[in-house]
């Protein structure tokens, strides 16, 4: 079976001898590109305003996960929508920057560094923000 998770130091012991999940794949953060090509997809069908710059936005997301920057994006429509009180409207890049304020990144340095950590077979793992 394949499985998926953000927790690995909660799996169970049993499912970590040999013989049960074989291989850890490590997914780590999106780089700018891929960030980039994430908010393209989230944004495909939002009317975006001439001053948005995916790019900029990209280069500011740093440690975001995909479904933080399609939070970021769903948050930015929300906020033009109740600007323009439920009347058709452009996302601008002003909606951007307070969905930057509201929506922060869940893939800080210490949470990559202990995903890189965790050996499969090895009983004791405890990343280090787990206290």
């Amino acid at each position: 079976f394949m499985a998926a998770t953000n927790r690995p130091d909660l799996l169970d012991k049993a499912l970590l001898r040999p013989g049960r999940i074989d291989k850890a794949v490590l997914v780590g953060p999106p780089d700018e590109k891929a960030r980039l090509q994430i908010l393209k997809i989230h944004t495909r069908n939002m009317p975006l305003a001439e001053d948005v710059n995916l790019e900029e936005i990209a280069n500011k997301t740093a440690g975001y996960s995909g479904a933080d920057l399609e939070a970021l994006t769903r948050e930015a429509a929300m906020i033009a929508i109740k600007e323009s009180k439920m009347k058709k409207t452009k996302v601008q890049a002003r909606h951007f920057e307070e969905a930057l304020k509201k929506v922060k990144p869940s893939l800080g340095e210490e949470i990559v560094k202990a995903y890189q950590e965790f050996n499969l077979y090895e009983s004791g793992f405890k990343p280090s923000y787990v206290r």
